[in-house]
């Protein structure tokens, strides 16, 4: 049924009532909330990744930063909650008995000067044994900002006990603050005589 029309005195009829801003507004509306889910999504999942794409070593007998270990820090910075993954395949020598470190660094250098956010030390150190495997370090943030806290493990699979053990610890607190465009990366010290291959590392920042 048509929507009924009032002519006026001058013999002109008024303007429909839905083309007022009432119905603007309201689209104005959805599309901004629209816009704010699509927002909450792309900040949810993968954020980065990098590999490597060549062997590293032998070496890392002292503090080594892990080639394209980098993981790039979004425009929305560091966040509770993101979980940073490093998977290395590797081989070592019957040379070097320490408990290795594994260090999650902070910065724009993507070298060992950049700011330690966590030192991991093995449990169990290395034996003077050939062995080869997979580590698995990963960090996870707790707590953002100026003061914010993480949390990290070391996984060791080997088919002998010459990789050494994992562990697991928790920061102090830490600067997280600032950090868009900075990077988050790894560096090893394998210890003293240490001659280890690096023939893969695969690296993700979660959300």
């Amino acid at each position: 049924m048509a929507r009924p029309t009032i002519q006026q005195t001058n013999g002109t009829f008024p303007r429909a009532p839905f083309t007022s801003n009432v119905v603007q507004e309201a689209a104005v509306t959805m599309l901004d909330e629209h816009a704010t889910a699509l927002d909450a999504l792309e900040a949810k999942g993968i954020l980065a990744r990098n590999f490597t794409t060549a062997s590293q070593g032998p070496g890392f007998s002292a503090d080594t930063y892990l080639t394209n270990s980098n993981l790039l820090i979004p425009a929305s910075g560091i966040s509770a909650g993101m979980v940073f993954r490093w998977t290395i395949g590797l081989s070592k020598t019957a040379a070097g008995t320490a408990a290795a470190v594994f260090t999650a660094r902070l910065g724009v250098g993507l070298a060992t000067t950049d700011t330690q956010i966590l030192a991991l030390t093995q449990q169990t150190a290395q034996t003077a044994a050939i062995s080869s495997g997979q580590i698995i370090v990963t960090v996870a943030v707790r707590t953002a900002g100026a003061t914010g806290v993480v949390a990290g493990c070391v996984g060791v699979a080997t088919n002998t006990a010459g990789l050494g053990s994992g562990i697991d610890g928790v920061s102090g607190s830490v600067d997280l603050s600032a950090a868009a465009g900075k990077s988050m990366g790894l560096s090893i010290n394998g210890g003293a005589s240490a001659a280890w291959t690096v023939t893969s590392c695969t690296c993700e920042l979660i959300a």
